[in-house]
């Protein structure tokens, strides 16, 4: 999944007929001024990055001129907020807030189904909503439809306990949210607050839109808006996760999901979730550090994990390699490691005094077992042993080759 940045969503939301507070983009203080001088008025300057908690974190800054503009962009530009450098900042017209909401539309995870969530409460994080309020917020699963139907969204802003012209104006800019939703492959759109201004206008001074990366092929507008190299979803993204996306990117057929550790120190490539959340933890309780995380969905793999392992194993500091799964059936398990032993044999890796264990099961494994013995010093593990086994075996090895 990947955010937008802000100006990006409320572009989307713009175009879908939502009323947005105007705003500009800047990447210095004099722009910032400029901004706020074609704004003509009080502004606040936000930085811009895909992360939540500017405002506790003091990177959201009102400015009555354009002189206050640019001292804030001045005080924000090249810091950073949290793991993220602070390049550029949105300054956008200052809304005086009579009444604020919260709306979204997400997916629920129980009922697979696209839900739209509406609370007469606005400005609050939601979490902090549902554990002190649970009864203000108004959950309601949509399932699947092309469009959301104006009496259904006047049902949602009922529930939330609008009347009269209120409940007429965010119904129907529920409706319009939904089509940003639906129509851009989102796993979220957000509007906290949704405000009602002085002139009673209701409309959106921010926004958060989060959509599936894996629908981009569908998204050609999409790379003019998503830089690659903005977030992983919690810090920008790593010269390694950048070059795994290259890959990703030479074959639709199947995909890759990776995050690397840059502190830690063997190479996991342990696919499968499940097996991805046993074995790390098991490695950590082991007292040893993950450099990465690997997976990879059925298709034509061979040729990735080709790819990705020479990627990964190009860190010069790593101590080791474990590689494998759980019980798949979907691809045979000779498929995936030809792609891994290529890999090894091109880089000359010494399995002797480099630690590479496999641990895989499935089928294909005799013959998976029988590449892997071209590397002299590769241990080959089936069903078995366990993952957490296999994380032992790894850590020992490494242990082993300590000078």
């Amino acid at each position: 999944m990947t955010r937008l940045l802000e100006h990006h969503s409320l572009d989307l939301l713009a175009v879908a007929g939502v009323a947005v507070a105007p705003y500009r983009v800047a990447d210095s203080p004099d722009a910032a001024a400029g901004a706020a001088r074609a704004l003509a008025g009080p502004v606040v300057v936000k930085a811009l990055v895909p992360a939540g908690g500017r405002g506790k974190a003091g990177r959201v800054v009102t400015a009555e001129t354009p002189e206050a503009a640019a001292a804030a962009a001045a005080e924000l530009l090249g810091s950073r907020l949290g793991h993220f450098p602070i390049s550029e900042v949105l300054v956008q017209v200052r809304v005086t807030i009579r009444e604020e909401y919260f709306c979204a539309f997400t997916f629920d995870s129980m009922s697979r189904t696209p839900v739209a969530l509406l609370s007469a409460s606005g400005g609050v994080e939601v979490e902090d909503l549902l554990r002190d309020s649970p009864h203000a917020l108004v959950v309601r699963e949509l399932g699947p439809r092309p469009e959301l139907p104006l009496y259904i969204a006047r049902e949602i802003a009922e529930s939330g306990g609008l009347t009269g012209q209120r409940l007429v104006d965010v119904a129907a800019l529920l409706t319009r949210l939904y089509q940003v939703f639906r129509t851009n492959d989102a796993f979220l759109v957000e509007v906290n607050p949704l405000a009602v201004d002085d002139t009673g206008t209701v409309l959106a001074p921010s926004a958060v839109v989060t959509v599936d990366d894996q629908a981009a092929f569908r998204h050609p507008e999409w790379q003019h808006v998503m830089d690659p190299a903005r977030s992983n979803g919690w810090r920008p993204l790593t010269p390694l996760e950048l070059r795994m996306r290259e890959i990703d990117a030479t074959d639709s057929g199947s995909a890759i999901r990776f995050n690397e550790f840059p502190e830690g120190r063997i190479a996991c490539m342990m696919t499968g979730g499940g097996s991805g959340f046993v074995t790390l933890d098991h490695l950590l309780r082991l007292g040893e550090t993950p450099a990465t995380t690997f997976d990879i969905t059925p298709g034509r793999v061979e040729e990735k994990m080709y790819l990705a392992t020479k990627a990964i194993l190009s860190r010069p500091d790593l101590a080791g390699l474990v590689a494998g799964g759980n019980i798949t059936n979907f691809i045979p398990i000779d498929v995936k490691v030809r792609g891994v032993v290529r890999a090894l044999k091109e880089l000359g890796i010494d399995a002797e005094r480099f630690p590479v264990v496999f641990r895989y099961a499935g089928p294909g494994v005799e013959t998976a077992r029988a590449l892997a013995a071209e590397v002299p010093g590769i241990e080959f593990y089936d069903e078995s042993i366990t993952l957490e086994d296999a994380m032992e075996r790894i850590v020992a090895r490494v242990h082993e080759a300590r000078p």
